[in-house]
């Protein structure tokens, strides 16, 4: 409702929101929740002192 009606974007958002993405589409929560629960598990034990960025974009692909 917020990305349809409140900003405009009209009903079609989501699929170009996913088509505009480098690996075509949106993150999910489970891509998110995949993420912490690698990160909560022994086979992350070995990393400390990361940032893992998690964005919507590839660096270097064009957008």
């Amino acid at each position: 409702v917020m990305q349809a009606d409140t900003l405009g974007n009209g009903p079609g958002w989501l699929e170009a929101a996913n088509a505009s993405q480098p690996f075509g589409r949106l993150f999910s929560t489970s891509d998110i929740a995949n993420l912490a629960v690698f990160l909560l598990s022994d086979a992350a034990g070995p990393i400390t002192g990361t940032l893992v960025d998690q964005e919507q974009w590839v660096i270097g692909a064009n957008r």
